[in-house]
């Protein structure tokens, strides 16, 4: 299996499951709750480390008791966390999510009081040595260098790019990632209905990149440096329970296909799988390399 190192954030999630999505000034029970570790790139290198892999995860941690939680989470899935810098004073981001029991969609209220982790203490970390890098799409200028300076450091290993919502300086980062991926709603908020006219549109800006795009219940279309496009259906469970880390977990499901050396086209049909596995369940507990088979 492989040494992977993902990059972007750790948070808190509080999850409240309602029966229906509140109205405002609507006050309502919540019919569960339950508190977990979240974050896109968090969320990512754990199921990769439940599939086998070897993973490190490069963040920014307060050194507070949420903190530890998260850290402790993180340690539990057999992810490390030697490469994450460690602030005293500051806050877990935390995740208020709302639930809806109904269809499975989330609503999420979002603080966080703590820094992006930064270029310095990213280059210190040694890299070189794993075999593959994942980057949240963040703090576009400091992770616009991140990925300069891995472009440089690294013999051949891929690194790949999350672009889930439209951040100021974004597009700068597409060059220096060789996949890509891109989240429904930034390609809808970039002024595209399809995933094939944002391919189109957009192939230009990064023709080194395999292109891929997530669809919820459509599923996942891809096109290679080629140009020759790709989708997969989705796979949904009997019931939809919790589509939090979806997303995350259809990274994962990629990542782990594209290393162990399957086609684009198979990568994305076992990372379409893996993300049906998770929305049938809470959390990311159980998910396994079998499940991007079935």
């Amino acid at each position: 299996m492989s040494h992977i190192l993902t990059v972007g954030i750790a948070t808190l999630d509080i999850i409240n499951v309602v029966e229906h999505y509140p109205q405002e000034d609507e006050e309502m029970r919540a019919t569960e709750q339950r508190i977990a570790r979240g974050g896109n790139a968090a969320n990512t290198a754990t199921v990769l480390a439940q599939l086998g892999h070897r993973v490190d995860f490069a963040g920014v941690i307060a050194d507070e008791p949420d903190g530890h939680r998260i850290e402790a989470d993180l340690a539990n899935h057999g992810v490390s966390t030697r490469y994450c810098r460690r602030v005293e004073g500051g806050k877990s981001p935390t995740s208020y999510i709302c639930l809806n029991a109904r269809n499975g969609s989330r609503t999420i209220v979002h603080y966080r009081d703590l820094p992006e982790l930064d270029y310095a203490h990213f280059a210190e970390i040694p890299f070189e040595a794993c075999d593959w890098l994942h980057f949240e799409g963040r703090n576009p200028a400091e992770t616009g260098r991140m990925l300069k300076s891995a472009r440089k450091r690294l013999a051949d290993q891929p690194v790949s790019l999350e672009i889930e919502k439209h951040r100021e300086g974004i597009e700068a980062l597409l060059p220096d990632a060789d996949v890509l991926l891109f989240s429904r709603a930034f390609v809808r908020g970039a002024g595209f209905e399809t995933a094939a006219d944002f391919f189109a549109a957009w192939h230009d800006k990064a023709p080194q990149a395999i292109w891929v795009c997530s669809w919820g219940e459509d599923g996942a279309y891809a096109q290679d440096r080629a140009g020759n496009r790709f989708h997969s259906p989705a796979f949904p469970p009997p019931q939809v329970i919790d589509t939090i880390g979806a997303g995350d977990t259809f990274n994962a499901g990629l990542i782990a296909a594209l290393a162990a050396g399957r086609t684009l086209e198979a990568a994305l049909t076992a990372a379409c799988r893996l993300a049906g596995h998770k929305v049938g369940q809470h959390g990311f507990t159980g998910l396994d390399i079998n499940q991007l088979e079935a």
